[in-house]
């Protein structure tokens, strides 16, 4: 590739990038965020191509963007109201747009010149009125090389005076005195994290005090104890202060006071020894400070161990807010507040991605070698005293902020695939004659970037699915007693260290008695089957099921759903529904966060090495005979927190055994799956925890009920990583009367 074609490439990416910022913005638009920031944003989005366009001779997309150009230019102006019909136009003229661009590289035909020239006509009459079109004047700076599609500088903020030297230092620090609650900790926030992050801004003091904290068998998960005095001796201001507590401000009592002239500066008051000083660097050793403290005599210590007063339980489901209802009446374009420069934007740079993949594959290799290694010294003997044990426990940590470094390179928001949506939804609602208004959140909830790129077909057919289906005509809906305009929602959210991609709709739900005897009919099923509802929801999985009665452009193959589901396990995850018949369906995928690492607690069972995810891990206890139960003298239970949970033996129902084990010899691990189902398993001990490289073990060999991927230890032995939603509401159903007699 020349050095032409190589820049043309470079400015195609970044028509990508312009047009997923455009949609975004005519969303806001739509949704009546009518603002002169918002406006301005899209006519830059358009400018730019535009100018793009015209550096290298794309003629038919230079005229369209031009137009564009110019109706947005009256929107910022103020001469034109940004209305309802307006925005509409706006839309449908971003649509075209891309399919020029996407026409200009060769992807699709040349956009029918007549259906760009209707919508050229219509911007037109909203821009002039009733006056005749303006030629398209080509202006030098939009048509010439010298600014093509990088030139961002229309409209941008003056750039920032330099601070003057001599002025005034800050203050010297502030004293931040903050208390966790529990539900901090339930979303799993860590006080160590927030230590290190103020670290980071300058030098600080740490004094904790652990006055209010109860005996051990008094102590609760869902409690707060600690309270945490820290000094920043740091000429930060206090904003960059609390923006270290941005996510957990609402978690916890915080107060932050300036440690200038007439503020608090003694920080002895809790301890007499000196508090220790963390240094402003990313190397703050929390752990370090924490083993200091954890000797100290006196109730108040200087640093006690965060993870030992208070375990941390698995996340609880982030709450999603739902946007702003969409524009109904003319709205005038309303200028924007007056507000301090922006600071720049963080310089990126792009990189192809095998290199990336060719990284984080070296780096799973040297994460297995460090575990190896690790193991080899535990095997010889030496004390974990001595220098050689010391250096690979500072080894252990720096591999894994390598291999956390290198996640979070492929780290991407969903965002790049909601983008699309609404464009698409927009479509199949005029395909089908029905009013829909798409609500997105949590667009920036980061997954790898592999689960990105595939979760876009998916979502696609869900999303046809749910309008094609879920949702009823206007009149129906009127009829029902609902409004005309029907909702689908797309929503993001992280739960027990996964993805949750949640696609709902409040239309009328999911019509057994129809599925089943479409089933029925199909030979999918018997007619005489007993089936719960759960398992009729699911036969429009099936290959082959479709409840269309006509064949049309948007569904009736019955290969949508089928698609679906294969590729959602194909990326280790599951598909569950829940409909409610008048009132609509909500289809839930959930999904790994990532296909490469996992943090898990390696525990035995029977012969076997087995590896629990972390994140589905709520507490471990060594079982008591009074506290065990029998249902029918078949089924064990177990007394947890004064309620039963069924107590499953891994070993057993996975076959490794064949009798089941006497409970009170092993170790009970009380976990809880995706949808908040919590069951105790059981495992003959455990062994540690620590972050595995994952290998896809139906690759690698094929699909096993209760196994979700594999990994190698650092013996170099292979043990299977569980799946933990599938040993609990699947296959705990394998039981044996036990052979053994629990001491009364």
């Amino acid at each position: 590739m020349d050095a032409f074609e190589a820049i043309k490439a470079t400015f195609f990416q970044e028509c990508d990038e312009l047009l997923a910022d455009l949609e975004a913005k005519l969303m806001l638009l739509e949704q009546g965020q009518t603002d002169l920031e918002t406006i301005n944003a899209v006519f830059r989005a358009v400018h730019s191509v535009k100018g793009g366009a015209g550096a290298f001779g794309l003629e038919a997309l230079v005229r369209f963007a031009h137009v564009f150009e110019t109706l947005m230019d009256e929107l910022r102006a103020g001469r034109k109201p940004c209305d309802a019909i307006t925005i509409k136009t706006l839309l449908r003229a971003s649509d075209v747009l891309a399919d020029h661009i996407q026409a200009a590289q060769g992807l699709i035909p040349p956009v029918d010149e007549a259906r760009s020239a209707a919508l050229v006509a219509e911007m037109q009459v909203l821009t002039h009125g009733g006056e005749a079109p303006v030629e398209v004047e080509e202006d030098e700076d939009d048509f010439g090389f010298t600014p093509m599609a990088f030139d961002m500088a229309l409209d941008e903020p003056a750039p920032l005076p330099i601070a003057d030297l001599g002025a005034d230092a800050p203050s010297v620090g502030w004293r931040i005195v903050f208390k966790p609650m529990g539900r901090m900790y339930v979303n799993a926030n860590e006080t160590s994290l927030l230590l290190r992050e103020l670290g980071r801004l300058g030098p600080v003091t740490v004094v904790v005090d652990d006055s209010e904290t109860p005996t051990l068998d008094a102590l609760s998960i869902e409690d707060g104890c600690l309270t945490w005095t820290v000094d920043l001796a740091a000429a930060v201001d206090e904003a960059a202060v609390r923006e270290v507590f941005d996510f957990v401000e609402s978690d916890c009592d915080l107060t932050v006071t300036s440690l200038g002239a007439g503020g608090a500066t003694d920080i002895g008051a809790f301890d007499d020894e000196p508090a220790a000083v963390l240094p402003a660097s990313d190397d703050l050793d929390i752990a370090a400070l924490l083993a200091k403290a954890s000797g100290a005599a006196e109730p108040a210590a200087e640093v006690v161990p965060s993870a030992a007063l208070e375990p941390e339980p698995a996340p609880a489901p982030i709450i999603a807010t739902p946007v702003v209802e969409p524009v109904a009446a003319p709205v005038a374009a309303t200028p924007a507040p007056a507000s301090a420069p922006v600071a720049p934007a963080p310089v990126t740079i792009r990189v192809d991605l095998d290199r990336v993949d060719r990284l984080i594959n070296v780096v799973g290799e040297l994460v297995i070698q460090q575990a190896m290694l690790s193991q080899r010294v535990l095997e010889s003997g030496l004390a974990r005293s001595s220098g050689i044990a010391l250096g690979l426990e500072d080894l252990e940590l720096l591999t894994r902020e390598i291999q956390d470094s290198v996640m979070a390179i492929r780290a991407q928001p969903v965002k790049s695939v909601f983008q699309r949506m609404p464009r698409l939804v927009r479509e199949v609602a005029d395909m089908v004659s029905k009013q829909v208004r798409l609500v997105t959140a949590g667009e920036d909830t980061e997954v790898d970037k592999t689960v990105v790129e595939r979760l876009a077909e998916p979502i696609t057919h869900m999303l046809r699915n749910a309008i094609d289906h879920g949702l009823e005509t206007p009149e129906e809906r009127v009829a029902a007693g609902k409004p005309a305009e029907g909702t689908v929602r797309l929503a993001a959210l992280h739960r027990s260290g996964r993805i949750v991609i949640e696609i709902s709709d409040d239309g009328r739900g999911i019509n057994r008695e129809r599925v089943k005897k479409i089933a029925v009919d199909k030979g999918l099923i018997a007619a005489d089957a007993p089936l719960t509802d759960e398992q009729i929801d699911n036969l429009i999985f099936a290959p082959g099921f479709s409840t269309a009665a006509v064949v049309s452009d948007i569904s009736g193959r019955g290969v949508g759903m089928d698609v679906v589901k294969r590729s959602i396990q194909a990326l280790g995850g599951r598909i569950s529904i829940s409909s409610v018949p008048g009132k609509g369906s909500t289809f839930t995928l959930s999904l790994p966060l990532t296909l490469a690492v996992l943090d898990g607690m390696v525990v035995a069972a029977a012969e076997q090495t087995l590896i629990a995810p972390l994140p589905a891990i709520v507490e471990s206890l060594t079982p008591q005979a009074v506290d065990l139960h029998f249902v029918g003298g078949v089924d064990p239970v177990i007394r947890f927190r004064d309620r039963f949970l069924p107590l499953i033996d891994v070993a057993l129902i996975m076959g490794f055994r064949e009798q089941p084990m006497n409970p009170t010899e092993g170790v009970a691990v009380v976990v809880e799956t995706e949808g908040g189902q919590q069951a105790a398993l059981l495992f003959d001990a455990i062994q540690g925890q620590r972050q595995v490289v994952i290998k896809s073990l139906e690759t690698n060999y094929q699909q096993v009920e209760g196994v979700a991927a594999a990994t190698i230890l650092g013996d170099g032995r292979v043990a299977l990583i569980l799946d933990i939603d599938v040993l609990v509401t699947d296959m705990r159903r394998k039981s044996v009367r036990p052979d053994f007699k629990l001491a009364s």
